[in-house]
């Protein structure tokens, strides 16, 4: 058993589908399905169970799981410090990620990395479009995307999940369960919208009591207590005075890409290094606790 067996024991067991571990690894399907089946030959014990919803960890795999991930993190370190040994770790990136990213997830991480690399200076632009690393306008980019695109490089560092929320005051006095209840939802985009999210949340009779197209916007307005939202459980599960009113329910992925042809340059590789070290909190982040 080496390394590259745990990547892919890694990729399997933390993507939601053996069709995302694939693409994470950038192999095809059947090549992933072969190499665990090789493992699992080495080892003499099955790792996951074939299941019609998926694979899924047998003891066996629960038991591998935190090794795997401990030893990725001693060969994610070393890595990084083969890495900080690189003369040239010195100048500016540009780093454009969502607003909500950059507010409510990643602030501590960059000021971790620039704790580390003070010679690195990180400028962040808050953005959703993909056509400023196209443009180089930008070296590296966090965005949400289940189909990042193809002439981009990258990893998936979790997979963002959304729920419904409320402050735990407003769902006392507006129990969105009653058969009358006189909670309202704090909406998305357009008035004319006809949001999916609605029909197929809880509560698809709410009336809405705003529109607003910003996530950071909508949590402020849940905050206050101006109806419910369904939002990002990255953003909402640290506020104390919320309460959570469903299921997590996985929405995108979360990428860290850049241009190909910047793959190789030290400063940038270094910090998508240390990004990818953090892939195991971001994941739980993302999730929701």
């Amino acid at each position: 058993m080496n390394w590259d067996d745990l990547k892919i024991f890694l990729a399997v067991a933390e993507a939601p589908s053996m069709r995302m571990a694939a693409k994470d690894l950038r192999v095809s399907h059947s090549t992933v399905s072969r190499r665990i089946e090789a493992l699992e030959g080495k080892l003499g014990a099955r790792l996951f169970d074939r299941l019609p919803e998926g694979y899924k960890l047998t003891p066996a795999g629960i038991d591998l799981l935190p090794i795997s991930q401990e030893l990725r993190s001693q060969v994610d370190a070393y890595s990084l410090k083969v890495l900080g040994r690189d003369t040239e770790l010195e100048g500016q990136i540009c780093v454009t990620m969502p607003d909500v990213i950059a507010v409510e997830v990643m602030m501590p991480y960059i000021a971790e990395f620039q704790s580390l690399y003070p010679a690195i200076t990180v400028r962040i632009d808050d953005s959703y479009e993909v056509y400023d690393l196209n443009r180089r306008e930008a070296d590296i980019a966090f965005r949400f995307t289940n189909e990042p695109p193809e002439h981009l490089i990258g990893r998936r560092v979790a997979t963002a999940y959304e729920a419904v929320y409320g402050h735990k005051d407003y769902v006392t006095q507006h129990d969105p369960n009653a058969q009358t209840s006189t909670a309202r939802w704090v909406g998305w985009g357009l008035p004319e919208d006809n949001p999916e999210w609605i029909t197929n949340s809880p509560f698809p009779n709410l009336k809405m009591a705003c529109h607003l197209n910003n996530p950071l916007l909508q949590k402020q307005a849940v905050t206050r207590q101006m109806g419910l939202g369904y939002l990002p459980c990255a953003i909402m599960d640290n506020e104390p005075d919320l309460v959570r009113l469903t299921d997590p329910t996985p929405v995108r992925d979360v990428w860290v890409l850049t241009h190909r042809d910047l793959r190789d340059t030290a400063r940038l590789r270094v910090f998508r290094e240390f990004i990818f070290s953090k892939a195991a909190e971001l994941t739980v982040r993302f999730r929701g606790t």
